[in-house]
């Protein structure tokens, strides 16, 4: 069956294949993508959704806009756990967008999670305990943290540990 409208390319590192077989799994979308292991390159076919969002986003093959009304806690985590990489002291997430939309990005990335991210080729979330400790907060899937957790500078992966240690404490003393 031929679906009219445009598709969506992206290319996943190995790593990444875990997390998203659990999307796919999890909001039950696996009939939208096409996913080739040989190559590591994935589509999403044509749909009114994907339309939608396209229709307001792009512009000559290009994102021109960011609509903030698209952008909610999933797809942040969604893009974060599947496209971001470790570097010596931070995650970054390789982009093509231009300066103004990273800009935009970061505005509201930082109302998300008051941490920055840090416009670039590489735009660099710093400090990233902060997305982490959001994703503690709200439970997300167990691939998805785990991915997180190997993310999270070394630095601040102690300062996680105290943070939910104190939690964990608080809780325990409510319980009584």
């Amino acid at each position: 069956m031929k679906k009219n409208g445009r598709s969506l390319f992206f290319k996943l590192d190995q790593r990444k294949i875990v997390i998203f077989l659990d999307y796919l799994q999890r909001f039950n979308i696996k009939s939208q993508f096409n996913f080739d292991y040989d190559s590591m390159e994935g589509q999403i076919f044509p749909s009114v959704m994907l339309e939608n969002v396209l229709r307001k986003w792009v512009c000559h093959e290009h994102i021109q806009v960011v609509d903030p009304i698209s952008l909610r806690l999933n797809a942040y985590y969604i893009w974060i756990g599947l496209f971001a990489k470790k570097t010596l002291n931070s995650v970054a997430i390789p982009t093509d967008l231009d300066i103004g939309l990273q800009h935009t990005l970061s505005k509201l990335f930082r109302e998300q999670f008051e941490t920055d991210l840090i416009p670039g080729k590489l735009m660099q979330i710093k400090p990233f305990r902060r997305v982490m400790l959001t994703a503690i907060k709200t439970n997300r899937p167990m691939e998805e943290s785990m991915e997180l957790s190997y993310l999270l500078p070394h630095k601040e992966k102690d300062e996680i540990k105290t943070l939910v240690a104190e939690w964990e404490e608080e809780r325990s003393n409510y319980a009584f």
